[in-house]
């Protein structure tokens, strides 16, 4: 993968790009201190791997990345976390915390080569990025949000991306988002219906997700061209905020309280 190193301060960018060149499945194009010699490279140069530092004096990494092209993977870098929650909605593949080490690094290979994969693949695909953490929304690889056709079929969908890729029984379900109505079959026949509606509102977005029942659940997966900043927190190895703060700041704009 084309790479290049975008960092203002000198010694972190030649250190950065020590670890880059030892990686063999990363091709090092080049290291900049100043983003807007950087744009200036990428005007002409085609690269499938940013390394971006956020915090910069002439231009905010968050900005530069609005300028990639879509394609294009960013790991944000910073020493601060409060940034995660925006790198995140920029579509990052990742976002690591300084100080950076070369355990890091490696341990991040996987990731991109999946993802740079899997874009060669589907350039085309429609895909989407789902944010959890201080509010809810699901956009569309265009930016459009997904417009629910009711509350409680977003309120599913939140449910199935908060028990990632477990099958969760539809009783469980059904008590769950309708603790109100005392006839269970009731409730399990309006889970029956929100289950149809979300599923026909991805199939109506194109979106790379897929609701499966098993047994007598439902269990919903994103295939990787879609991003989840909850999953992704899940799975980063330094959080970015602590497990403590995790509930307080999910779904924050919804009253839902099962989580």
């Amino acid at each position: 993968m084309r790479t290049i190193l975008i960092e203002d301060e000198h010694h972190i960018l030649r250190m950065m790009e020590r670890l880059i060149q030892a990686e063999p499945n990363l091709k090092w194009m080049g290291s900049f201190h100043d983003p807007f010699q950087a744009l200036e490279f990428l005007a002409n140069q085609e690269v499938d791997l940013v390394f971006l530092d956020i915090e910069m004096p002439q231009m905010n990494g968050l900005d530069f990345a609005k300028r990639l092209p879509e394609t294009t993977q960013v790991v944000f870098t910073t020493a601060h976390s409060q940034y995660a929650v925006d790198a995140f909605n920029l579509q990052a593949t990742h976002y690591l915390l300084k100080p950076i080490t070369e355990q890091m690094i490696h341990d991040l290979i996987p990731r991109v080569s999946k993802r740079y994969t899997e874009t060669l693949s589907t350039e085309h695909h429609r895909t989407c990025t789902i944010q959890c953490l201080d509010h809810f929304s699901v956009k569309t690889q265009d930016g459009d949000l997904v417009k629910w056709p009711t509350q409680k079929t977003e309120e599913l969908f939140a449910y199935l991306i908060f028990h990632r890729d477990k099958v969760v029984n539809k009783w469980l379900i059904a008590e769950t988002l309708y603790p109100d109505i005392d006839e269970p079959q009731r409730a399990l026949h309006n889970v029956y219906n929100l289950v149809y509606r979300l599923k026909k509102t991805l199939a109506e977005y194109d979106l790379s997700i897929s609701v499966q029942t098993i047994n007598n659940g439902y269990s919903l997966h994103l295939d990787d061209v879609c991003i989840c900043d909850y999953h992704d927190w899940l799975d980063a190895k330094r959080k970015p905020f602590p497990q403590t703060d995790l509930n307080a700041r999910l779904f924050v704009d919804k009253d839902y309280t099962w989580h």
